[in-house]
């Protein structure tokens, strides 16, 4: 067993609420530079950096996880992890996404980068706006496409299933912790669920090393798998 770091929960500059230098490829090599072995783009309702995170890991040398943070209908946030980018593609075009206008004068440009760093177009609807289907209903979905739902930064007031429905429910064997949860909240849901730790990062400096994981193999499908057991 050998242990890795990772970070699973960054935010690119698709993201309204993100720094507009978050490119993919800035963000992996960032990533890289920082001593991180796994790294994910999980952005609001959208998953279009994410062909080009791959596309960076693979010259960088770092194991980029296909991620989403869907936003269900009760507002709470769900990081969705998967072994492969089609499955992620599949699993997206089942959830019935907002069509509404983004209104990026108040809530900011959704950008879209491609692999030289250049604007390439905007997402056009609004990423912040929930999808429409419940937090119950994401871990049967997840599973038909072999990925790993977790329910995000449950230690934060907002947007966590913890503070909406004031528990964890069925289905989500794995939680979430943001990088400024207390050491004995993470104590205590380690003695009932897996544990992981990322930054939700919306900047550079705020991507972390503090997750660590220890693995028999070097690949997404060990780290699933970890997640999954």
């Amino acid at each position: 067993m050998d242990t890795y770091r990772y970070d699973i929960h960054i935010h690119s500059a698709v993201s309204p609420c993100a720094d507009n230098d978050m490119t993919p490829v800035t963000i992996v090599g960032t990533a890289m530079l920082s001593g991180l072995d796994f790294v994910a783009i999980a952005d609001h309702n959208s998953i279009e950096h994410v062909p080009v995170a791959l596309a960076a890991g693979k010259a960088y040398g770092i194991k980029v996880v296909p991620a989403i943070e869907l936003q269900t209908r009760e507002d709470i946030h769900i990081v969705c992890l998967f072994e492969k980018y089609e499955d992620l593609v599949a699993f997206t075009e089942k959830i019935p996404f907002s069509t509404r206008p983004n209104e990026e004068e108040f809530f900011g440009e959704q950008l879209i980068f491609d692999e030289d760093d250049e604007v390439i177009g905007k997402v056009e609807r609004m990423l912040l706006d929930s999808a429409d289907i419940s937090s119950d209903d994401v871990p049967q979905l997840i599973k038909e496409f072999n990925g790993v739902a977790i329910p995000a930064h449950i230690d934060r007031e907002g947007k966590s299933m913890l503070s909406i429905l004031g528990t964890i429910t069925e289905g989500y064997p794995v939680v979430e912790f943001s990088t400024r949860a207390k050491p004995e909240m993470i104590e205590e849901w380690s003695k009932t669920h897996g544990v992981i730790i990322d930054s939700d990062a919306h900047t550079l400096a705020s991507i972390s090393t503090r997750g660590q994981i220890e693995l028999e193999e070097y690949t997404v499908k060990c780290f699933l798998d970890h997640l999954r057991g």
